[in-house]
């Protein structure tokens, strides 16, 4: 007589789940390569002034764009008093780079906003006529400051509809970490700490690509406590 063996209920279905799993663990690796290369056409890269001078004084760059300076209706002048933070974003090769500095009118002026005169993270007077001091055929074009959304990723910024693709990949990359089995390298704390910092960059494809893969059996991880230091640490 012919007989059948009839599986334990919860076994369909846990398989069922974990392919799911699967199909978006590397969805979201597409949309990791997806944020990648819309970071790279449509994001600046976070920089200082002084990769800006070295740029100006190498001949790199050709025009520097102005955002948020202290300027009249006929550019800047003496009669215009207080304190600014100014947006400088310049291209140098194939990116663009962006970076924020201090406008102060005058000395006294910074003195009363208690700024540190020793520091490097201010221009007293005209930014332009301070750019060009370094680089007398740059073009400097004034604007101000653009409207919508902005994010970060990776030390890159990115605005507009680009903005929108770290935000998606964060979130998809904490879905599947809940979702997932334990993963091996790191704790989920600890994968979560990595993923809600500047190191995403890396974090995401590394837990995608291998913490995913589940935890080994008698390896140690890093800790969410280990990580939240390490995290502070970079910021």
């Amino acid at each position: 007589m012919a007989t059948s063996t009839v599986a334990p209920g919860g076994v369909g279905a846990k398989r069922e789940g974990v392919n799911a799993w699967q199909v978006a663990r590397w969805l979201t690796l597409v949309l990791y390569a997806v944020t990648l290369l819309g970071v790279a056409v449509g994001g600046a890269r976070t920089a200082s002034v002084e990769d800006l001078q070295a740029a100006l004084q190498q001949g790199a760059v050709d025009q520097v764009r102005v955002v948020g300076a202290l300027d009249g209706p006929g550019g800047y002048s003496d009669a215009v008093q207080g304190v600014s933070t100014v947006r400088l974003e310049w291209q140098d090769g194939w990116h663009r780079s962006v970076a924020e500095i201090w406008q102060v009118s005058s000395l006294e002026e910074l003195r009363s906003q208690g700024f540190d005169e020793t520091s490097r993270d201010y221009i007293i007077g005209d930014v332009g006529q301070e750019l060009r001091r370094i680089a007398p055929g740059v073009e400097i074009v004034s604007a101000e400051w653009p409207n919508g959304i902005y994010g970060s990723f990776g030390g890159w910024e990115v605005r507009g509809a680009y903005a929108y693709l770290p935000m998606a990949l964060l979130v998809a990359c904490l879905i599947v970490l809940v979702n997932s089995p334990q993963p091996r390298l790191a704790t989920r704390w600890g994968w979560a700490w990595l993923m809600l910092s500047p190191t995403i960059l890396v974090a995401a494809p590394a837990y995608l690509i291998l913490g995913a893969r589940g935890q080994l059996p008698g390896r140690r991880r890093l800790n969410g406590i280990v990580a939240f230091l390490i995290v502070g640490l970079l910021l």
